[in-house]
């Protein structure tokens, strides 16, 4: 995947991946795994770092989704939102970061542990006391070969009423905060699968910009 770069270092290769001396072999078939990865349509990939104190290895993927294509077609559009603007209301952004340490931690159970955060749309009408756990629920659908019981994490949601020149509109969003331990052995080669681990949470985010008829799940 030409723009997941060098592991640990960063250093764009072509595509690559360059492996540093020392790198444990299972950490090195995760990176690999995370490389190969089929892209979701629709969604942006990028490194990001992750800082040396979570962990003594970390693969951090950053992800923005949106729905432009269909958004000027949806019927349900205000009149007064162009399809532009629409677009940017139906926009996710994210990141995942797949953690790894030398010495198994009793608090993950594991070598390896997942942490996310996704940013998604929300309609203000929909923006009541069952919303987090409706997000909760879905977002946890889509996590696959996950440690039973792992999964702990919070959901935010928030109202913007605006004021002086644009009063009168309002806007609403949700943040998802999560962490889970993932299932080792869970690749074909019997190591565990980064790339899959990244792509649930990409396919998490990019449903949150499908709407529900465009939605093939």
């Amino acid at each position: 995947m030409a723009d997941i770069y060098a592991f640990p270092v960063g250093v764009p290769n072509e595509g690559q991946p360059l492996r540093p001396q020392g790198v444990p072999d299972e950490l090195w078939a995760a990176v690999e795994s995370v490389s190969g990865i089929t892209k979701i349509a629709g969604v942006r990939y990028r490194e990001i770092p992750v800082p040396s104190t979570l962990a003594d290895y970390g693969i951090g993927v950053e992800l923005e989704a949106d729905n432009s294509d269909s958004s000027a077609h949806h019927e349900g559009a205000s009149r007064d939102i162009n399809a532009m603007d629409y677009a940017a209301m139906r926009s996710a952004t994210g990141w995942l970061m797949v953690l790894y340490c030398n010495t198994p931690r009793p608090d993950w159970g594991s070598r390896w542990r997942c942490v996310a955060f996704a940013r998604l749309p929300l309609e203000a009408q929909e923006n009541d006391s069952l919303t987090p756990g409706m997000y909760w629920d879905d977002m946890c659908d889509y996590l696959d070969n996950v440690e039973p019981d792992s999964v702990s994490g919070t959901v935010t949601v928030n109202q913007n009423t605006a004021f002086g020149t644009l009063a009168g509109t309002t806007s609403a969003g949700c943040e998802i905060r999560v962490s889970w331990t993932p299932l080792d052995g869970s690749g074909p080669d019997g190591t565990m699968d980064a790339g899959a681990q990244v792509n649930s949470w990409a396919a998490f985010i990019t449903s949150a910009v499908r709407f529900e008829e465009a939605d093939d799940r």
